[in-house]
Parts: structure tokens; sequence; C-alpha cells
């Protein structure tokens, strides 16, 4: 009996050596399993980050882009301002020459070159445009290149005579209209 009693003994050493083995393997997996669970914490705020520094990257880029576009586009608008603003006196002089006593063969020629430049810078988007005589003085289109005393009746400040046309390019004057303006 007290080998019985010595393998019933063995068995249950044999057996807390298991559980406590059991206990031990379930400790350290339960330690594993919470490093794993940090790591993953960790590894998923750096994908946010990672994620988040992506995304402010990408809106950087579209900034970037639509700022190059609208300097780009700015740039243009500004040297077709200057490129009309040049040209102008050609049509003034083009102008002025019909004026002058001409032959008729030259008038045709000097009449179709200005229709030309009245036709480039209608498709540039130019428009001409002149103050009526009689309305007031607006130093917004025009500038004052002298003063005149009104007749009875005419109000002071008021357009009295226009010596040159105004330009603009959409709604930006280019030219300024020359008036005389009653005081």
């Amino acid at each position: 009996m007290a080998s019985k009693k010595t393998d019933k003994n063995q068995e249950n050493i044999e057996v807390s050596v298991e559980a406590l083995s059991l206990e031990d393997r379930l400790k350290t997996l339960e330690e594993e399993n919470e490093r794993l669970k940090a790591d993953l914490e960790l590894a998923t705020k750096k994908a946010e980050e990672v994620q988040a520094d992506y995304l402010r990257a990408r809106a950087d880029c579209e900034n970037v882009r639509k700022h190059k576009n609208e300097d780009v586009r700015r740039a243009y608008e500004e040297g077709k301002t200057e490129t009309v603003a040049k040209i102008l006196g050609i049509g003034d002089s083009l102008d002025w020459a019909l004026k002058m006593p001409l032959d008729d063969k030259t008038r045709e020629g000097i009449e179709m070159l200005l229709k030309k430049y009245h036709e480039t810078l209608a498709n540039l988007g130019v428009t001409e445009f002149t103050p009526e005589v009689g309305t007031p003085f607006d130093p917004n289109t025009a500038n004052a290149v002298m003063q005149m005393d009104g007749d009875e009746g005419e109000e002071s400040g008021n357009v009295k005579q226009v010596f040159g046309r105004g330009y603009k390019l959409g709604e930006r004057v280019i030219r300024y209209a020359q008036v005389v303006v009653t005081r």
C-alpha cells in the first residue's frame, strides 16, 4: 500500500507541477498579451501620426498648387494689361492720322488698320469708354486734365469736354479717359 500512496503523491506532485506550469504559462501569455496590446496601441498611434502628417503634406501641396496657379493667372493678367497699355498709343496715332488730309487709298488703309486694332482689343477683352459730356466727373475712370468755367446752368464738377477715351480690361481701368471738368 505504501507503494500506492507514493504513486498517488507522485501523481499529485506531477499534477501540481503541471498546474504550476500552466499557471506560469498563463501568466507568461497574459504578460505577452499585455505587451502586444501596448505594441499595438503604440503602432496605432504612430500610424495615426503618419496619416495626419500625410494629410497635412497633401493639403500643403494642394495649397502650393493653388497659389502657383493664382500667381500664374495674376502674372498673365498683369502682362496682358501692360502690353495692351503700351499698344493703346498706336490706336491714338491711327485716329489722329485719319483727322489729317489724306488721299482715299491711304485713308482706306488706315481705316482697315484701325478696324483690325479695335477687333484685337475686343478679342483681348478690352473695352473702350468715353464719359458723357454733362455727367458728373468720376475720378475712378477719368483724369481731369483741365478745369473750365461752366456755362449758365451747368453744375460744377461735370465733364465739359473729352480729350481722350478710356480703356478697361474687365473691370480694371488700363487708361483713364482725359476730360475737362467744369468748376
